[in-house]
């Protein structure tokens, strides 16, 4: 599997340690690398990196924060904190950080990273079903207003409105009406943007909600939230503190 890379760190000597470490391992390609925070978000946006390496403590906005405006953008990238600094790995990974090394690199934790990256791309596009297929899965959405998923055995058609929210877990996408749970062979980013016109919005790396599905929001821990649903079992989803504020003004525009 080929994998592409961005390397974001302000000390050039330890991005000229990190890309020779790379450029030994076979099928990754370093699309870009940056100093500063702001530049790498423009480097991303315009490369569209699959890993991001990315140092923590920089001048301005910090790699947590990054991590966490990287998150939301369509297929976002996998993140690989590489900091000289163990007493972040917490928050690294409150941010679904696929991994967390430390300086200095070694060849053996750098293809590690490497490899934990593509399992989990792997896993995101749905169990060794190819990105394209999960393209064109979801495009049928716009001429037919269904979604396939599948279960026991079956294919699917169910209509967007009857959807409450999307989770991706490590091997598979559910979708879960307010009586069933389904799985779709779709990436949670395809579905975002099929879905985006009827209500859904991304609150978590890991989650899309429609706005129409939610009864209740439960304030949380350091200013996230939980949204209440309106299935059966009254889940709950949980809204990282970056997209709680976003989704309350979602919430009051589409009342």
């Amino acid at each position: 599997m080929r994998i592409s890379v961005y390397i974001i760190d302000d000390e050039a000597p330890a991005r000229r340690e990190l890309r020779y470490l790379l450029e030994q391992i076979d099928g990754v390609t370093i699309l870009g690398e940056s100093s500063t925070p702001s530049q790498g978000l423009k480097g991303i946006r315009e490369t569209r990196p699959d890993m991001v390496f990315l140092d923590i403590q920089m001048p301005g906005l910090s790699g947590i924060d990054l991590a966490q405006m990287l998150a939301e953008l369509p297929n976002s990238p996998q993140i690989v904190f590489a900091t000289a600094h163990h007493e972040f790995a917490v928050e690294a990974f409150d941010v679904d950080a696929t991994d967390y090394i430390l300086k200095p690199f070694t060849m053996e934790r750098v293809a590690h990273s490497i490899n934990k990256a593509e399992k989990s791309m792997r896993s995101r596009h749905g169990d060794g079903h190819t990105i394209g297929n999960g393209f064109q899965e979801s495009a049928g959405l716009a001429a037919g207003k269904r979604l396939l998923v599948h279960k026991r055995g079956k294919t699917l058609p169910i209509a967007p409105e009857d959807i409450l929210f999307i989770s991706r877990t490590e091997r598979e996408t559910l979708v879960h009406t307010a009586r069933e749970t389904y799985m779709s062979r779709s990436s949670l980013s395809a579905l975002e943007e099929v879905l985006a016109p009827f209500s859904f919005v991304r609150v978590h790396r890991n989650t899309l909600v429609n706005l129409k599905g939610i009864i209740e929001i439960i304030p949380w821990f350091s200013g996230s939230c939980k949204l209440v649903m309106n299935d059966a079992a009254r889940s709950e989803v949980l809204v990282s503190r970056y997209n709680a504020k976003d989704l309350k003004e979602r919430l009051i525009l589409s009342s």
